[in-house]
């Protein structure tokens, strides 16, 4: 009987998750390597939507305005801590270049392959495994307070025509009548039906069950220092304790990424993106599907017994200290839309790291260095949404089989 290859991902996160679930189905043997625990992180603490209509990339024009207004204040939807980093000043400005509309066309392009292809492998995955994570397809509400920005918005659904996605215009009394507890100062709103919604962390959870019971081996607190090579390839990684060797690896690590630039002889332009998210028991008044309050920069996620709001983009580096005016602007942003709304005691307060990259697209690509080490990572704030199109994608690239979607020159050979 022929031996099957073995493969390490390194992060244990999503992507990772999913890139696992379906080599094991072309029958590699996998082994997961996290430096914390599967699952965390941003993988876990996000609002859990899947949403395809995100192709524009957070550099589009109209959002480079946005930001000008509103990186040096502390509680608005994006902040930039001010310091001096050489990095950060040169990602600043690759991204803004990025901004032109070819580009931003091309970004569109990629995240819609992979958004779309995601959203038709989700139900089949739910479905097959039978996952546990308060799956819903119900939609979702884009609301305005402003008549002018709910106007302006005709430009972007314009924009996604071409692309088979399209909204429908609400006024604000048909807002109303959808989710009532809204206040009357809303001016509308545009839902997209084509939205899913899910339990981050249960959906973790499952996936990581559901690895374990097909025999994937994960390793937790078990950070990767670098790969040993030889002829070009990767033998295996080095870790705290140990080496560990295999025929193929898979970097998933996300805004981590570039710590391994060197070795892997590549530029990966990554800057990790703080968001936060508060969870709460879920209030009988509260929105029964998923709400985008665009003038906030934030959401609102259902589920069962609990509900989220989350949001925010914060560029301060790797630092983790969870700032209260960020959790105060989610709620009290919350609360200008909501009327009907009463404080309620956090269930749990959370901040992670989205790897934000300079153009909204992900580097999927083996490494230029080491022939065998395959980058999966940055995925901008659409990790969730993009996880199972990108886990199939890569278990195609490295079992040299036809892809079933192709994002060239999207995606591939950036790196």
């Amino acid at each position: 009987m022929k031996k099957s290859k073995h493969v390490i991902i390194i992060g244990g996160g999503i992507i990772g998750g999913f890139a696992a679930y379906y080599l094991l189905e072309k029958g590699w043997s996998v082994t997961i390597v996290d430096k914390d625990r599967f699952g965390q992180g941003a993988s876990s603490g996000n609002c859990g939507l899947i949403v395809p209509n995100h192709i524009l990339p957070l550099n589009s024009l109209s959002t480079l305005t946005k930001a000008l207004k509103w990186m040096l204040s502390e509680d608005s939807p994006l902040y930039i801590k001010p310091r001096l980093d050489a990095g950060l000043i040169k990602w600043f400005c690759q991204f803004a270049w990025h901004a032109h509309p070819k580009a931003v066309l091309k970004s569109a392009m990629g995240r819609h392959a992979l958004l779309q292809s995601s959203f038709k492998l989700y139900p089949a995955f739910m479905e097959a495994e039978k996952v546990d994570c308060d799956w819903d397809m119900g939609g979702s509400l884009h609301i305005y307070r402003s008549a002018k920005d709910w106007n302006d918005y005709r430009k972007t659904d314009a924009f996604l025509k071409p692309f088979g996605i399209e909204a429908q215009a609400l006024n604000r009394e048909a807002v109303l009548q959808l989710v009532p507890g809204f206040g009357s100062d809303i001016s509308g709103g545009w839902f997209y039906r084509q939205t899913a919604h899910l339990r981050p962390e249960q959906l973790m959870s499952e996936l990581q069950r559901i690895l374990l019971s097909r025999g994937a081996q994960i390793l937790e607190n078990c950070p990767v220092q670098t790969f040993k090579q030889k002829n070009g390839h990767a033998a295996g990684i080095v870790t705290r304790d140990t080496t560990l060797g295999a025929d193929a690896f898979v970097l998933a690590t996300g805004a981590w990424a570039p710590e391994f630039e060197k070795v892997l002889g590549c530029s990966l332009p990554i800057q990790p993106g703080k968001g936060y998210s508060v969870t709460l028991d879920r209030p009988r008044e509260f929105p029964g599907i998923p709400c985008f309050f665009e003038e906030q920069g934030m959401v609102s996620t259902p589920w069962s017994d609990m509900c989220r709001l989350g949001g925010t983009m914060e560029f301060s580096g790797f630092d983790a200290h969870l700032n209260s005016r960020r959790i105060e602007a989610l709620t009290r942003g919350f609360n200008g839309y909501f009327h009907q709304w009463h404080d309620h005691e956090n269930k749990e307060e959370w901040s992670g790291f989205r790897p934000m990259t300079i153009d909204g697209l992900p580097f999927i690509d083996y490494s230029l260095r080491l022939k065998n080490v395959l980058i999966a990572a940055g995925h901008n704030m659409i990790g969730l949404s993009t996880a199972p199109s990108t886990g199939k994608l890569v278990a195609e690239i490295m079992s040299e089989a036809p892809p079933h979607i192709d994002p060239r020159p999207y995606c591939i050979g950036r790196p």
